[in-house]
């Protein structure tokens, strides 16, 4: 496979490459190659860097070569098929990457059972005006409502603004019911903290956090766990302790240079999520009476 544009600058302030960014997913891979196997995958290109244009591709590109392998999947209607990328190894891996592919979006369901996804996840967006402090106290809630109902749930940083709450669930539940279960969660935050809105036009947020939980469906998705993010700092969405979510929270501390070293130190944390599988029974008597 013959890589290009090797010198091409993707970062302008920090002045890294695209060999810098493939170089970072080929060390990264052995850490995120498990969190996206069997996943059908968006991929969201930079062809010129994060300041150029961009865009994002469900297709697998014609002239991938043999051995990367894809899935077809019939689209809402089955009015077309949709024939996504899947990653298996490093190899398919740098393929993608090579595209000038900065973020990696999987499916929230695997190739195998595509209409069951593994997690319920809430993506904390703050409005501009909101520092980090209040996405910090928000998930703080949020978690404490997720322990009330006994479900365990997993932080990471987005890799821009906000956070991703994931909750891993058992095999069997479909997306509507999933996704039914995240609103009644998130109404009751919503209803308890004024700061936070579900309200999806951005017009009606005003200046409250978006607590969103709508990217609970088929076909929709979430930068990986991970995955690098197209700003400025080149920051990673990076999987995280509950007791790191603190004031003292720092996601621009989270970066392709500095990754490294805490994986190093920490590991993969967020390993649990292919073992630890929440019982939804609770949440879906709540969901019943709302």
């Amino acid at each position: 496979m013959m890589l290009s544009n090797l010198d091409k600058v993707f970062w302008p302030q920090q002045g890294y490459t695209k060999a810098d960014l493939i170089e970072y997913y080929v060390k990264i891979a052995p850490y995120l190659l498990p969190h996206l196997k069997d996943y059908p995958l968006v991929l969201v290109r930079y062809p010129d860097g994060i300041a150029g244009k961009f865009f994002y591709q469900k297709e697998a590109p014609p002239s991938r070569p043999d051995w990367l392998p894809t899935v077809e999947v019939a689209s809402e209607g089955n009015r077309k098929s949709i024939r996504y990328c899947l990653v298996e190894d490093a190899a398919d891996l740098l393929f993608l990457i090579n595209l000038g592919c900065i973020e990696i979006h999987p499916w929230l369901s695997k190739q195998t059972a595509l209409n069951n996804p593994t997690c319920m996840v809430f993506d904390l967006d703050p409005h501009a005006s909101q520092s980090f402090q209040t996405v910090v106290e928000v998930a703080l809630l949020l978690k404490s409502a997720l322990d009330t109902l006994g479900l365990t749930a997993y932080p990471k940083t987005s890799g821009a603004s906000g956070m991703h709450i994931y909750v891993p669930v058992g095999k069997g539940y479909d997306y509507q019911t999933v996704r039914e279960c995240a609103i009644a969660i998130a109404k009751f935050i919503e209803a308890t903290d004024p700061r936070v809105t579900l309200a999806r036009p951005i017009g009606e947020r005003g200046e409250r956090l978006y607590l969103d939980c709508w990217q609970i469906g088929r076909g929709k998705t979430l930068a990986s766990v991970y995955s690098l993010r197209p700003v400025p700092s080149a920051s990673v969405s990076t999987p995280l302790l509950w007791p790191e979510v603190t004031a003292a929270l720092q996601p621009s501390a989270y970066t392709i240079q500095t990754i490294f070293d805490r994986l190093n130190r920490m590991g993969d944390l967020f390993q649990p999520v292919f073992e630890r599988k929440n019982d939804l029974s609770g949440v879906l008597r709540l969901s019943a009476k709302s």
